[in-house]
């Protein structure tokens, strides 16, 4: 099954197309490394031996889908502020301007 389409309840003069793109690209790589780290997840010998680098692959595809989201946000601030992981709210807060009003 495809990922769902992030940008799919947009208005589609909203978001540039290249954004858009971009934002679809993100999502699909995180559902595909999703579906690969379920797959290894399915063998207890590979959890056992590497369950670090299975919960690193979970975090790649949340910080994929982290930021697709950003691509789309009306307002970077409330994407940033809604991103559940903080390393990567910190690193791309610390690169946004203040907010404007």
């Amino acid at each position: 099954m495809p990922p769902p389409d992030p940008a799919a309840s947009l208005p589609l003069d909203r978001i540039e197309p290249h954004l858009r793109e971009a934002a679809r690209i993100l999502t699909e790589l995180a559902a595909e490394i999703e579906a690969l780290g379920a797959r290894l997840c399915t063998d207890p010998a590979v959890i056992a031996r590497h369950l670090t680098e299975l919960q690193a692959i979970d975090q790649i595809a949340q910080k994929q889908q982290q930021l697709a989201a950003l691509l789309l946000a009306d307002c970077p601030h409330a994407a940033v502020d809604a991103m559940g992981m903080d390393a990567v709210r910190q690193r791309i807060g610390q690169t946004l301007g203040p907010r404007r009003v």
